[in-house]
């Protein structure tokens, strides 16, 4: 399991470097990266999904967008918890949004993006941990 978790960071560092990320830490065999823009926290989720360093490896990405609160090289606030519960709600190897960075990926509306599919996830208060409210969840399907 070693030599998997290893080619699998190998390879998600080199992309987030790639799309100009930042790592801010592993939890367990995931990672926690911050990108300047929506569209490039996309881009490297779907690049790691077509290669995950290590073909037993299939990723569950979330991914929102909104200010965070950056103390000692990590990441607090309620961006960084409600991304935690989209990753969350994910049950297979799939990539999520929040209906924030999904506007704000159609916002941009890069050519690249503009043939993907998504499949709305309507979810009921409660559903998220800690977060009050319905909230729509989107989930990239090509």
């Amino acid at each position: 399991m070693s030599i998997v978790r290893r080619a699998h960071f190998a390879q998600s560092r080199k992309l987030i470097d790639q799309f100009h990320g930042r790592e801010i830490k592993t939890i367990g065999d995931s990672f926690m990266a911050a990108f300047k823009c929506a569209g490039a926290a996309l881009d490297y989720a779907r690049a790691l999904q077509e290669n995950t360093g290590h073909p037993e490896v299939k990723i569950r990405a979330g991914i929102h967008i909104g200010p965070m609160h950056v103390e000692e090289g990590d990441l607090f606030g309620g961006t960084v918890n409600f991304a935690a519960r989209v990753v969350g709600a994910i049950k297979d190897a799939e990539i999520w949004l929040s209906d924030r960075a999904k506007e704000d990926i159609d916002r941009l509306g890069a050519v690249k993006h503009k043939g993907l599919k998504w499949m709305q996830h309507n979810l009921e208060p409660g559903q998220l941990k800690g977060f009050k409210g319905k909230y729509t969840l989107w989930a990239m399907r090509e």
